[in-house]
C-alpha cells in the first residue's frame, strides 16, 4: 500500500492494481485485435476465440482482480475507514479509530516456497474485535511492513488535542 497522505490528524493508504489492470487490458486489446484479424481473413474459428471466448475469459478477470483499496484513519471525527472499489460497485466499512489497536503483517508461503504479505487491523473493542485484512490479496514485496509501520507510528503519536496558547 502506497501513504497518500500522512499528517498528525490523518493518514490514507491507498492499493491500486495498476499493473495488473494495464495488463490484463493490453491482453485484453491484444486478443480483440486477433480476433478482428482473423474475422476479416474469414477465419471463423479463431475469430470465435478472439472475439468472443477468450475476452469474456479476460474480462472476468479485470472484474475479479482489479480493486483499490483506502484506508482512512482520521483523528477529527474517530473514524477507521475502509473503502473498496471494483467493477462492481464499491464497499465502505466504518470502526471507530480508539477501537484500533495496532497494524501487523499477515504472510502466505506458497508451495513454490514464496512470501507474500498483507496488512491487517487488530481491532480491541467495539462488535468487529479481532483481526481484519486491509486487502483481501497478499503481495510481494516490503509494501505491507512499511505500511503497518506507519500505521503503528501514527498511532503512537503523542498528538496535543488542545490548542496552542501563546
Amino acid at each position: 500500500m502506497k501513504i497518500v497522505e500522512n499528517t498528525p490528524d490523518r493518514l490514507v493508504l491507498k492499493s491500486i492494481p495498476w499493473i495488473v489492470a494495464i495488463m490484463l487490458s493490453g491482453m485484453l486489446l491484444a486478443v480483440i485485435a486477433f480476433g478482428l484479424s482473423a474475422l476479416f481473413s474469414g477465419n471463423m474459428t479463431d475469430a470465435f476465440w478472439g472475439l468472443l471466448a477468450i475476452p469474456l475469459f479476460l474480462s472476468i478477470f479485470l472484474v475479479v482482480f482489479v480493486r483499490r483499496d483506502d484506508l482512512i484513519l482520521d483523528r477529527r471525527s474517530n473514524l477507521l475507514e475502509l473503502r473498496h472499489s471494483t467493477f462492481r460497485g464499491r464497499t465502505r466499512v466504518q470502526h471507530k479509530l480508539e477501537h484500533l489497536d495496532r497494524a501487523m503483517v499477515q504472510s502466505s508461503q506458497s508451495d513454490s516456497g514464496g512470501k507474500t504479505y498483507r496488512i491487517a487491523l487488530v481491532l480491541n473493542g467495539g462488535m468487529d474485535a479481532g483481526t481484519h485484512p486491509v486487502t483481501q490479496v497478499y503481495a510481494s514485496g516490503n509494501g505491507a511492513k512499511r505500511g503497518a509501520d506507519a500505521i503503528n507510528a501514527w498511532l503512537a503519536q503523542d498528538v496535543d488535542s488542545q490548542p496552542r496558547q501563546a
